[in-house]
């Protein structure tokens, strides 16, 4: 008897604990989340190179959904804007270096491979993060990934893999890359924000 309510004393505490682990990795809510970072922000970290960062959060269509063959998939458009222009570079704030994200529940959260550009380019001499006009540092076999995390008043996004963002139309450079180890540049606090400031 004692063993019987001991054997069911642990079930209902592991019961609790898958439960309550479930309960914990859930999708952040579907929409938009943007940031814009200010003066001060940007003044108080000179080397952080973002200064807008936008995800929209949505569920896959049907296609998406079959591809990715989980039913706990998302889909996670990310957008970073950079601050300044550099010479060469056609880079302003209304241009931004987009990754499309394929999503699995993972960790509380989303876990999501990033997208790679179609264009063939030549291998970088660096792969360092950055700005690189006519180079690639990632092939298609790396696609780079980002985490989507819900937080209180909005979501985290943070790099998880070197990962590659590129300028619509999507056919060539400049190509932008963005690493975990990039401590200014790794992690981006959004709130929510209408549809529109993700398009």
């Amino acid at each position: 008897m004692l063993l019987q309510d001991t054997f069911s004393a642990v079930s209902a505490v592991l019961m609790y604990g898958l439960c309550a682990t479930f309960a914990a990795a859930e999708v952040p809510a579907p929409g938009c989340y943007e940031r814009v970072y200010d003066g001060a922000h940007l003044a108080a970290h000179p080397g952080q190179l973002v200064v807008r960062a936008t995800v929209l959060v949505k569920q896959p269509d049907a296609a998406e959904a079959a591809a990715l063959g989980t039913s706990d998939a998302a889909r996670a458009d990310l957008r970073i804007w950079l601050k300044g222009q550099k010479p060469g570079f056609d880079l302003s704030f209304d241009s931004s270096f987009d990754s499309l994200g394929a999503c699995r529940l993972a960790n509380g959260g989303l876990s999501c491979e990033g997208s790679v550009s179609a264009a063939e380019a030549d291998d970088c001499k660096t792969d360092r993060d950055g700005v690189h006009r006519n180079c690639r540092i990632i092939r298609a076999a790396n696609t780079g990934a980002f985490a989507v995390v819900a937080q209180p008043g909005g979501l985290v996004v943070s790099i998880q893999r070197q990962l590659e963002l590129v300028q619509a139309p999507y056919d060539g450079g400049p190509f932008l890359y963005l690493s975990p180890g990039n401590v200014e540049n790794h992690a981006f606090a959004l709130k929510p924000a209408p549809e529109a400031a993700s398009k």
